[in-house]
Parts: C-alpha cells; sequence; structure tokens
C-alpha cells in the first residue's frame, strides 16, 4: 500500500531539508496551501511547473439518483476544482515503478 503524504509529512522533510524548526516548515506548509486555496477561490489558475496546474470549473444543475431508492434527486450547480498533471508528471508515473523519472535527477 501506497505511504499518504500529510502536512506533516511535508513540514518534516522541508524542516530536514531547509534545516528549520517544525514549527517554522509547518508556517511554511500552511502559507503555501493557504496562498493555493485563496488563488483558487478567486478563479486565478495556480501552475506548478513540473507537476501540474489547477483551476476551477463550474458545473451544472442536474437530474441525479439516489442509488439506494433509485429517486430522482436535483443536484445544484457548484464549483469544483480541477487538475491536470504536467507532461513531466504524466511521464514519471507511466514509467515503470522504480525507473526512471522525467525531470531533474
Amino acid at each position: 500500500m501506497a505511504n499518504v503524504v500529510t502536512r506533516d509529512v511535508l513540514a518534516e522533510q522541508l524542516a530536514e531539508r531547509a534545516e528549520i524548526t517544525m514549527s517554522a516548515a509547518r508556517d511554511e506548509v500552511r502559507w503555501f496551501f493557504d496562498t493555493l486555496s485563496s488563488a483558487l477561490e478567486s478563479g486565478d489558475e495556480v501552475r506548478i511547473h513540473g507537476f501540474g496546474s489547477f483551476r476551477t470549473a463550474q458545473r451544472a444543475a442536474r437530474m441525479g439518483r439516489n442509488p439506494r431508492t433509485g429517486e430522482a434527486v436535483k443536484v445544484a450547480a457548484r464549483r469544483v476544482v480541477r487538475f491536470a498533471p504536467s507532461t513531466t508528471l504524466s511521464s514519471a508515473l507511466k514509467a515503470p515503478k522504480g525507473g526512471k523519472r522525467g525531470g531533474r535527477s
């Protein structure tokens, strides 16, 4: 089973790599995700070179079905986040596990 990468895991790795305290690393990770969230909330696109891009899209209202009863249910319109991986990330995921990844080594 794959490992789960959480904010704390990212903060631990940042603290070790940048030789900063865990508290400072947590603040930086929190800042990064807050910045991403704010940009998406305001309708901006977020592009991270070598990783991918995030953007929002509007989903139209539609009729759905309750899987338990089969009854028709109205699903409201909403904004959703879409992610498109970069070609570098896509190539790395297509490579055999443990194989060479795209990008810099």
